[in-house]
């Protein structure tokens, strides 16, 4: 009956709408003896309701969408003024009603009245509404349902101080991002007002933020912690009334240092809570080459200013507590085999990258798997290269040109300019005799291989390229037993500026440079002629005043020597 007399009263709100169907339904129920509306007491109000609703969902933004990083935990969450719920009665009424939390803590449900939600969890709030509803609306089925968090402002005390307005569903590290910013502002300024360096610390803490809640408890916010691990107790989300404590992060000052075999080895912010596990964590998990049974704590004695070294197994030794200052070292398996290979290029059958087994693949085997050579390679013309990584071709130069202060050899700074572009002209060739290795088996020529070497199995260019103070420069096919006046004759002959008496070859593959007398010109080499510089009047007047004081000396000498023999 009371389903019967609830379809009547809803259809009678909505007379100026009925179908023909409706009507007809309503004319049956008289006809069964049921009541009129005045007599109603159950749903009479639910025109009423749906009116004001309606009215109250165009006065705020029930569905306004907040971005969030997973479910709300109902155990969890805390109800308060702005948070916009649906309220869902189903049955005869099917219909989804935003309701908001007012400022007082309260949600206004006509024909119910006022229910007290603050400070409950969402799962008690609930509870409460559903309960308060099926009182009035007992024979539908109710739901009430959080739609959008309530937004409130929480206090942030760090090199700035303000409130900044946030959500429910966000988190510490949300709000950090608003911190950090100001705080870089405001110390960039500060720097630019004093141009002192030690005004400019754009760092603040991740690991030790603290928040008050308006209850007095206090939570502790490890950022690191939370995105390697993803519990919420490390980035909690805010509460309405929450103070926000952020200090700086002084790295200099309070650290701890992971190093080896870890994804991300550094210096980061210590944390009185930290272990083992917590600062393999920080350093984003072990490589793949980490041997995880191997990691050494190097500890300072601040009274006898030694290491106390602690060795750890990770598995055993999760929980070791770590101190400030601690430093760490992950060890590297010693069995791991290491992707290394080469290049081979030129005239082999098959050119292409190929692995080879560290410390062990050498020349003839890589060139071998290479398909072997063709029979275009020129052995005189193939090359090997070597190629270091940057860094350490950057250190090595540098270490060089530190050591040329001990040398006895650059004296003026000619010597230093030509040594200088010597160093930095290194082009990491690997000496190998080519036609040893192959024509006369030299197993010494069979060099081992090393990661990103290039070998490359020249032809046999047939050329010679003649260059400097020529007629004409540039590429002159080889011939078989001619000198190097053939070729000088080829491009041109001698210029007028040419110094004839310097003329060089210089063969391909050494790059060493020879007078002509001393070696033959082969099938890609270089000759080179110089340009002739008369000695510049500096230099002249130089030699000659060495002679003059020579020449002065030995005349003094002379007569010293004659004033005692007087």
């Amino acid at each position: 009956m009371l389903f019967i007399a609830t379809y009547y009263v809803f259809s009678q709100n909505t007379t100026t709408n009925q179908s023909p169907t409706t009507q007809q339904q309503q004319l049956q129920l008289q006809q069964m003896g049921m009541p009129g509306n005045k007599d109603l007491r159950i749903n009479s109000d639910a025109s009423d309701i749906l009116s004001s609703l309606n009215q109250q969902q165009f006065q705020s933004s029930p569905h306004m969408t907040v971005v969030v990083d997973k479910a709300v935990d109902p155990n969890k969450y805390i109800v308060g003024p702005n948070d916009v719920f649906s309220l869902g009665i189903y049955g005869y009424l099917n219909q989804q009603i935003p309701i908001n939390v007012n400022v007082e803590g309260s949600v206004l449900i006509p024909t119910v009245g006022e229910v007290k939600v603050d400070g409950l969890t969402l799962n008690e709030a609930k509870s409460r509404v559903i309960k308060a509803v099926k009182k009035r609306y007992y024979s539908s089925d109710i739901s009430f349902t959080l739609v959008t968090p309530k937004s409130f402002l929480v206090t942030v005390s760090s090199i700035v101080q303000k409130k900044i307005e946030v959500n429910s569903m966000n988190r510490v590290s949300d709000l950090i991002t608003y911190v950090y910013y100001d705080t870089v502002n405001v110390q960039r300024a500060q720097y630019d007002f004093s141009n002192r360096s030690e005004f400019f610390f754009p760092s603040i803490s991740l690991r030790n933020i603290e928040i008050i809640h308006k209850d007095g408890s206090v939570a502790n916010v490890d950022l690191y912690r939370y995105f390697y691990t993803n519990e919420d107790q490390y980035n909690p989300y805010l509460q309405e009334g929450d103070f926000v404590k952020v200090p700086l992060g002084f790295l200099y000052k309070n650290y701890v240092t992971i190093s080896g075999a870890v994804q991300l080895p550094g210096v980061y912010e210590y944390n009185k809570s930290d272990d083992l596990e917590a600062i393999i964590g920080l350093g984003r998990g072990f490589d793949f080459k980490a041997n995880t049974d191997s990691i050494i704590v190097y500890r300072t004695n601040i009274e006898t200013k030694e290491f106390e070294i602690f060795y750890l197994d990770y598995e055993k030794d999760k929980k070791f507590k770590i101190s400030e200052y601690d430093r760490l070292f992950v060890k590297y398996k010693t069995d791991y085999i290491r992707n290394f290979s080469v290049t081979v290029l030129g005239e082999v059958n098959v050119p292409g990258v190929y692995p080879i087994i560290e410390k062990t693949t050498r020349l003839k085997d890589v060139i071998e798997i290479a398909g072997g050579m063709k029979k275009t390679a020129y052995l005189p013309l193939c090359i090997l290269f070597r190629r270091y990584d940057a860094e350490y071709n950057a250190k090595d130069t540098l270490e060089v040109m530190v050591n040329m202060r001990a040398n006895d050899l650059i004296i003026n700074e000619k010597d230093k300019l030509n040594f200088e572009r010597d160093v930095r002209s290194r082009r990491n060739r690997v000496i190998v005799d080519f036609e040893k290795l192959y024509l006369e088996n030299d197993t010494s020529q069979n060099i081992v291989l090393e990661d990103k070497d290039v070998v490359y199995i020249n032809d046999n260019k047939n050329i010679v390229y003649v260059y400097g103070q020529v007629g004409s420069e540039g590429f002159v096919p080889y011939k078989e037993g001619a000198d190097y006046t053939y070729y000088i004759e080829k491009a041109g002959g001698y210029s007028l500026a040419a110094d004839e008496s310097n003329t060089r070859i210089i063969k391909f593959n050494t790059r060493g440079w020879y007078k002509p007398k001393d070696t033959k010109v082969g099938s890609g080499d270089f000759i080179y002629v110089p340009k002739e510089t008369p000695a510049e009047f500096r230099e002249s007047l130089t030699i000659v005043a060495t002679m003059i004081g020579v020449v002065a000396s030995v005349i003094t000498t002379y007569l010293l020597i004659m004033q005692q023999n007087k």
